[in-house]
C-alpha cells in the first residue's frame, strides 16, 4: 500500500459525522420564511376509516360468540342406575376462530380509536414571533 493511499485512507473527512454541508439552493431560500407543515394527521376521512373499522369489530364480535357456541357440545350420557352424565365437550377449531376473531375485533377497536384521535387533532399553530 502506498502512503498517499495510506494518508487518504486515515485522514477524517472534511465533513463532520452528520453529513456533509449542502450549499442552500435558490430555491430553498426563497422559501425559508415560511413555516415547515406536517403531512396533515387531521383528516376528515379518518373518521370514516374509525366508521367502518368499528361496524367491522361488531360482526367480529358477533362471530365470535356464534362460533365459541358451535365450539362447546354438551353431551348426556346414561350413567349407572339410571343417572345422567353430562360430558362437555371443546371443538379446538372452532374455538380457535372465536378466539382469532375475539382478538381481531379488539384490534380494530383500537385502531378506530386511533383514527378518531387523528381525525379530530387540531392543527398546532405556529407562531412567527409576531
Amino acid at each position: 500500500m502506498s502512503r498517499e493511499t495510506l494518508l487518504r485512507v486515515t485522514t477524517p473527512e472534511p465533513w463532520p459525522a452528520d453529513g456533509p454541508k449542502l450549499t442552500v439552493d435558490t430555491e430553498s431560500a426563497e422559501h425559508a420564511d415560511e413555516p415547515i407543515r406536517s403531512a396533515g394527521l387531521n383528516q376528515p376521512w379518518r373518521a370514516a376509516v374509525a366508521g367502518i373499522e368499528l361496524v367491522v369489530a361488531v360482526v367480529l364480535l358477533l362471530v365470535g360468540w356464534w362460533a365459541w357456541q358451535r365450539g362447546t357440545v354438551t353431551i348426556y350420557l346414561p350413567g349407572p342406575q339410571g343417572a345422567v352424565d353430562v360430558v362437555t365437550r371443546s371443538i379446538g377449531s372452532w374455538l380457535g376462530t372465536s378466539v382469532g376473531a375475539v382478538t381481531m375485533a379488539g384490534l380494530l377497536l383500537l385502531d378506530a380509536i386511533r383514527q378518531l384521535v387523528l381525525a379530530s387533532r387540531a392543527r398546532r399553530r405556529e407562531s412567527n414571533g409576531v
